[in-house]
């Protein structure tokens, strides 16, 4: 028995053949839209914000409406303003069940965050409340420093964090405050790290569902010319440190002389972290393979790890016969070639109840290309692609169990990759994954067909549609089909504004149509 929803403003069913959970998709009408969606915001069972913005440059504004049923309940305005004098927007969230929006100021020598909390009526509810303010070093901009906010997976905490750029010969510092659903404070305090900034790459923040603040950074070193190049030759180690009022904690983070290239961190309530993620050899370039490690930040120890090296003909699938005769090639010549796996970043890991973790990672760069023309006018493109896939599984022991690459090629320019990406949720033991792709692909009956002769995916309206991976957690046998295609849905999907919300069950999706747009709603999970 799957759920499903009956609405009035359901125009649109669209199921594909299988025995998954997954088989409901439920859209609104397709209406106009006030302005380009920056996020949606899951308080409940189909219930979200949609926060937007609309128009353009100093006369731009924010406006955020509220939904349920697929219905558009109330929508507001924002306006952004903090000790009654005009402030700049930095991020929104939901606390408790009230949409919330994050400000700053710089008054009087001070930088100064803030936050707004709305009703249900998307009025604003009292003044903005001061989180956190500091000294400005500087009157220029650059100098200003920034904020950032974090949340706990159980949404029960979260973090504003900031950093303080210091004058020429200081170092940058960093400040935080931790706050619970009722707003009330439970740790803050500053820091700053052991090495100079110049060597240090901070790669994530991590906020734990009891409240306690982590970062993860990469420490280089200098090189014998003197010059810092923040890349693999320089690598030294890298470290995560536990940030309370007291100080720091450091676990140093030693793959047996490898090094990190991309990871993702989740931690439980006993401070128990699992961190997975790519690795390569220090003195070259590319990944070599995975990692895992189960860590006890208490005791620092490592208590079980694992590595998975890609072979070969893993690193060439879907390779072009150019690419790979370019190799034999440099073989011939007698060259020491190693085929290699390059910018992949972490997008996801998932722990499940049996303890074992499953994960994916996506081929992310982007390529500027500038011309000049016989006028002498310069014109600089930039090309972001969004290439294959790779998902794994770790099992409970530690060894992995699997990986497999999900070929996909999506690349467009100078929009950000806004139709790229891809959104993957878990669900009974599958692992899904949605993008746009070309109907080339795949046959009549809608299966993927060729792995020769890949195409990009394409925005065309005879040509694009949206491409379903339904993944088997035991064994890592996947298909891939058709989901559905831009004819029956009438829109453009956007994976990368999908929000998976694993407390209620529900992907939220969203579509544009030129000035029009659609949400719809993925149900997974069975009835109570």
């Amino acid at each position: 028995m799957f759920k499903q929803l009956l609405s009035a403003a359901a125009v649109m069913l669209l199921t594909f053949a299988s025995d998954a959970q997954v088989s409901v998709f439920e859209w609104s009408e397709l209406e106009k839209k006030p302005g380009h969606l920056l996020s949606l915001l899951p308080r409940d069972a189909n219930d979200f914000f949609a926060l937007r913005r609309s128009g353009g440059g100093i006369f731009g504004s924010l406006q955020v409406s509220s939904h349920k049923n697929l219905q558009t309940e109330a929508k507001e305005k924002l306006v952004l303003r903090a000790n009654n004098s005009p402030a700049n927007f930095e991020g929104s969230t939901i606390v408790g069940d009230h949409f919330v929006v994050f400000l700053s100021d710089k008054q009087a020598g001070n930088n100064t965050f803030f936050m707004q909390e709305y009703g249900n009526d998307l009025e604003p509810i009292g003044n903005a409340y001061e989180l956190a303010s500091y000294e400005l070093e500087s009157k220029r901009r650059r100098f200003a420093g920034t904020f950032s906010v974090y949340q706990s997976q159980n949404r029960e905490f979260f973090s504003v964090v900031w950093t303080i750029p210091g004058k020429k010969d200081e170092e940058t510092k960093y400040g935080y405050k931790i706050f619970d659903l009722d707003l009330q404070e439970v740790s803050e305090g500053t820091y700053e790290f052991p090495f100079e900034s110049r060597y240090c790459r901070v790669n994530a923040m991590h906020l734990s569902n009891t409240g306690d603040f982590f970062t993860v950074v990469t420490e280089y070193q200098e090189n014998e010319t003197k010059k810092l190049f923040r890349n693999y030759a320089n690598y030294k180690t890298m470290h995560i440190y536990h940030i309370t009022p007291d100080g720091m904690e450091d676990v140093e983070i030693d793959l047996e002389g490898k090094r990190v290239e991309a990871l993702n961190i989740n931690s439980d309530n006993d401070r128990m972290f699992i961190i997975t993620g790519t690795y390569g050899e220090r003195e070259k370039p590319g990944i070599k393979g995975l990692f895992y490690l189960k860590l006890d930040f208490k005791s620092q120890e490592i208590l079980t790890e694992g590595f998975e090296e890609f072979s070969e003909d893993f690193i060439t699938q879907g390779w072009s016969n150019r690419q790979k005769k370019k190799v034999e090639k440099k073989r011939a010549r007698g060259k020491d070639v190693e085929p290699q796996l390059y910018q992949y970043v972490m997008r996801d890991v998932h722990v499940l109840d049996d303890g074992s973790v499953v994960g994916s990672m996506e081929q992310y760069y982007v390529r500027v290309v500038t011309t000049t023309d016989s006028r002498g006018v310069t014109r600089t493109t930039y090309y972001y692609y969004y290439n294959d896939i790779i998902a794994f599984k770790v099992g409970a022991d530690g060894g992995f169990d699997w990986h497999e690459k999900i070929q996909k090629y999506q690349v467009s320019s100078n929009d950000g990759g806004y139709f790229s990406s891809y959104e993957r949720f878990i669900d009974n033991g599958k692992m899904y994954m949605i993008f746009n792709d070309n109907n080339l692909n795949y046959d009549e009956s809608g299966e993927f067909s060729d792995e020769e002769k890949l195409r990009s995916s394409t925005l065309s309206k005879k040509k694009n549609t949206v491409a379903l991976v339904e993944m088997d957690l035991e064994s890592g046998e996947f298909t891939r089909k058709m989901f559905f295609d831009r004819s029956e849905l009438g829109a453009m999907a956007v994976p990368k504004l999908f929000n998976v919300d694993y407390n209620t069950g529900e992907v939220l999706v969203y579509a544009v149509k030129g000035s029009k747009e659609k949400f719809g709603i993925i149900r997974f999970g069975e009835d109570d």
